[in-house]
């Protein structure tokens, strides 16, 4: 059994900006690296890999504005997220007759709406001095 603690962050909380922030910061991050690899995956033919990415994009600004705990965990999701993806199509593949259609290319989230949102699995709660927050809470993401 796992213990599981939740908190519900409304609009109205002061720490909501914070975690927006962060959200919305995943987000760019995502788009980023997704960007890497569908770029790969279309014009060469590759799948660029949790490393491959990593090394391609850690000094990329989107990477370096959260907490590297945070960044690595966004980047193991769009990972997880193309493997699903490879998985699916080698489903496709044997049994079309189970999917409506091909599966599709991971996409991009929204640039205005879209958020990767953080799921505090593995909370880390350390003081930051930034403009932005107070405290930043390093955690892991999930969509």
């Amino acid at each position: 059994m796992q213990l599981i603690e939740r908190h519900v962050i409304r609009t109205s909380d002061p720490r909501y900006a914070a975690i927006d922030c962060a959200a919305f910061a995943s987000k760019n991050l995502y788009n980023a690296a997704n960007y890497l690899a569908l770029q790969s995956f279309l014009h060469e033919g590759l799948y660029l890999g949790y490393a491959e990415v990593f090394h391609r994009i850690k000094h990329h600004e989107a990477y370096q504005a959260l907490p590297r705990k945070v960044s690595n965990a966004v980047l193991r999701l769009l990972d997880k997220i193309w493997k699903s993806y490879f998985a699916a199509c080698k489903a496709y593949q044997e049994h079309p007759e189970n999917f409506p259609g091909h599966p599709k290319l991971p996409k991009y989230k929204d640039k205005q709406k879209g958020r990767i949102v953080a799921n505090g699995s593995n909370v880390d709660c350390s003081g930051h001095s930034s403009a932005r927050s107070s405290m930043l809470m390093s955690m892991a993401v999930t969509t």
